[in-house]
């Protein structure tokens, strides 16, 4: 009898516990109410810019190493200190640089990076048309992640430390927030000027991007990007170590619906926060560091 009862009771407790449903994780857009298609190109934005000022720090001196001699330079490198946890191995035969984070190493502003990073550069002096072809193999900054090629010439009009004005194309460049891909395919292009850089006390910078790509999320969804008002960032957020826009707008349309997100970066302050707004006018705060 004891025993009728042992194997009702395990009956009873598979047809209870056995049904019981676990709640699944939240997704960004459904924690925070924002649209679709807004997070991916907001993250890659603070990626490919991670990118950049990696390559452009090293930039900075390559020529000088490349030779073998100490660096010669007298104006501050508005760069410096960008991702230099890496392991570096330099080839001047090949004009290969390549950046190893291994498993994960913290950088200055205490951010785990991971993966590799490969510069290959047409000529150690960054001078007018030269080209620097970047691979990242599994490349992660904390969660997120950048996984490809981009390709960055310089198109200044003048040899010129101070102004440099570079052209990005990639092509199926994946960006992965935590366990999500995206897909991304398309040009940038980034400018710069500085004045007073003989040390950072005195140094002002103004970097502008612009941006026209198409990237699909989860394979499925396919969205337009680009840039209505210049992206501008400054030297003054780098210092407080905020690399991101503090004005300008992106433009967000959804390949098959055709309806159009826009996002308002805002007005000059050094933060992650911006305005988004939807096909119907609804607009919706959103702080990008919440996933960083």
């Amino acid at each position: 009898m004891q025993a009728k009862s042992s194997v009702k009771f395990i009956i009873v407790s598979i047809l209870v516990f056995g049904c019981s449903k676990v709640n699944p994780i939240p997704t960004v857009e459904e924690q925070f109410d924002i649209p679709e298609g807004v997070k991916e190109p907001l993250a890659f934005e603070f990626m490919i810019h991670d990118v950049e000022g990696i390559v452009f720090n090293l930039l900075h001196s390559l020529h000088e190493r490349d030779q073998g001699v100490v660096s010669t330079h007298e104006d501050y490198n508005v760069f410096a200190g960008r991702g230099e946890c890496a392991n570096q191995q330099l080839d001047t035969d090949l004009n290969i640089l390549l950046l190893n984070y291994g498993n994960g190493c913290t950088d200055d502003s205490q951010k785990i990076r991971r993966g590799q990073i490969e510069l290959n550069y047409s000529d150690p002096d960054d001078k007018i048309g030269n080209i620097v072809t970047v691979v990242l193999r599994n490349y992660h900054l904390n969660g997120l992640g950048l996984h490809g090629q981009i390709r960055i010439e310089n198109i200044s009009q003048t040899n010129s430390t101070d102004t440099k004005r570079y052209s990005l194309s990639f092509s199926n460049l994946e960006l992965t927030i935590n366990s999500e891909s995206s897909i991304f395919t398309g040009n940038r292009e980034v400018n710069y000027a500085k004045k007073n850089g003989s040390q950072f006390e005195t140094t002002e910078l103004d970097y502008f991007a612009s941006n026209n790509y198409r990237f699909e999320i989860s394979g499925q969804k396919a969205f337009n990007l680009s840039t209505p008002s210049t992206l501008l960032n400054t030297f003054n957020c780098w210092l407080n170590e905020t690399y991101f826009p503090k004005s300008g707008a992106f433009s967000i349309q959804e390949v098959a619906q055709k309806e159009t997100t826009t996002i308002d970066f805002g007005s000059g302050a050094c933060d992650y926060s911006l305005l988004i707004t939807d096909i119907d006018n609804n607009q919706k705060s959103f702080d990008l560091s919440a996933i960083l």
